[in-house]
């Protein structure tokens, strides 16, 4: 019965990710798990674990096989289940310290979701549940590996004392001197254009996704200083179709605004998901350097085409190697692409005077999967003291400020225009400053203290 519960605890977990956003429920859930594998033997604590793990990752990750069938869901979930062991083989029966190993253990969990297998995949981080939570202080000053240490420690402390002092480091965390200085405010647009059909057939007419965006702009009148559109939204090569070049640029000088669009292009080394910024002509580009495996590139292409027929429809892309910062008179600004957005390295480097998220819904058609997101770049917002232009061809399009509030957004579906003010900022926040030396200090030590007690006894 205990590991039936684990599982239904893994479920309740869920809950936390849209389209509930129920921020409590996974620190319930955690709470649950801990207090059913604490004094279960080794190999049931390792099975009860693993099923909190599916329970978990099954409803929240439903959305990755909505038009590729079940298959590939199915794998990916009962593969990363495994991950969620750990805690499992270091929580130890009737132990002292056992919040603090669990809680480092799932960083530990947590950690091998971000990185493995390939460039990983760290959607469900519980990190990414807690933006509209009092705990959601702590996105600035620990990020969201340290958010994720102190909801499982919370969920997992019986003690008075160390419930205080974590409790303490989420009330304290709202009074961190900002490091963040706000400089001036600038008149964005950004495009929703919408796409002639959700699915991976989205772009199957040419041409048709970049005429519903350019129809958008051209609704648009003179005073923005920046016009974005989202990913994909050029769906036909620029670099050799020069009517689209050349109508994207007559936009460009009609507003007398820059446009940054969102295109693939082909290259010697293989296809290329760019961000083009035109301003009279393409001046800068940006290539997407963190591939989405499956979707951009295919690992195991023999055993992957075995498993799904529509695998072979996939064709690699190159990876790009710089990190571009865009300027424009007297701003700058950085570009996430879409998948881009879970890789925390990423997040340290975005030291621009905001940042901009460019994505393409459409292969994830009417799922969760479109809230999700706009979630993970709202915390974003908040790790690096960054307002945020969040565009996409289906939405959720939106502008965040950097405290990861909505404040102007298009309904998803709709194809619109929205235009606003962001307001350019300075400086790094602690999170960027010390945010990638957080796993090695809370995991390591937590396992150390497992393995050091486990040889003692």
């Amino acid at each position: 019965m205990k590991l039936l519960l684990t599982f239904a605890a893994g479920m309740i977990a869920a809950s936390g990710f849209a389209p509930f956003n129920f921020w409590i429920a996974p620190i319930l859930a955690l709470a649950i798990w801990f207090s059913l594998i604490k004094d279960l033997i080794f190999q049931k604590r390792i099975i009860g674990s693993y099923l909190f793990g599916l329970g978990l990752l099954l409803p929240s990750q439903y959305w990755t096989g909505i038009y590729v069938g079940n298959t590939p869901w199915l794998v990916l979930c009962f593969a990363q289940a495994s991950f969620y062991i750990l805690p499992g083989i270091f929580v130890r029966r009737k132990a002292r310290f056992n919040s603090f190993v669990f809680a480092g253990s799932f960083v530990g969990v947590e950690l091998l979701l971000r990185t493995i297998p390939f460039t990983g995949f760290g959607w469900s981080r519980i990190g990414f549940t807690q933006i509209d939570s009092p705990i959601a202080a702590i996105y600035p000053v620990g990020g969201v590996v340290f958010v994720s240490f102190i909801i499982a420690f919370l969920s997992a402390t019986r003690r008075f004392l160390p419930l205080v002092i974590a409790l303490s480091i989420v009330g304290l965390a709202n009074f961190v001197p900002d490091q963040i200085e706000q400089k001036n405010s600038i008149r964005i647009a950004l495009v929703q254009g919408g796409v002639p059909e959700l699915g991976l057939g989205f772009n199957s007419t040419p041409k048709e996704v970049f005429n519903r965006h350019l129809e958008q702009t051209k609704k648009l009148s003179t005073g923005n200083e920046l016009i974005i559109w989202p990913e994909n939204s050029v769906d036909i090569d620029i670099n050799t179709n020069p009517e689209v070049y050349k109508e994207i640029v007559e936009q460009s000088v009609r507003t007398s605004s820059p446009i940054l669009v969102g295109g693939v292009t082909k290259s010697p080394d293989g296809l290329r998901n760019q961000s083009i910024l035109f301003n009279s002509k393409a001046q800068q580009i940006y290539t997407k350097r963190y591939l989405t495996p499956f979707g951009e590139y295919l690992p195991l292409r023999n055993i992957a085409e075995a498993v799904s027929p529509y695998a072979k429809e996939i064709t690699d892309f190159a990876a790009g190697q710089e990190d571009t910062k865009f300027k424009i008179s007297n701003f700058t600004f950085q570009t996430l692409i879409c998948y881009e957005l879970i890789n925390d390295v990423f997040r340290d480097s975005l030291t621009s005077d905001f940042l901009v998220v460019q994505t393409n819904n459409a292969t994830f058609g009417d799922t969760s999967q479109l809230e999700q997101e706009l979630n993970i770049a709202r915390v974003r917002s908040m790790e690096t003291g960054r307002n945020v232009a969040y565009v996409s061809t289906t939405g959720v399009t939106s502008f965040i400020s950097n405290d990861g509030t909505i404040l102007q957004q298009i309904p998803k579906f709709t194809p619109n225009s929205l235009i606003g003010q962001i307001d350019t900022v300075d400086g790094t926040t602690l999170t960027q400053d010390y945010g990638k030396y957080l796993e090695a200090l809370l995991l390591i030590p937590s396992l150390l203290l497992s393995i050091l007690r486990r040889a003692k006894k």
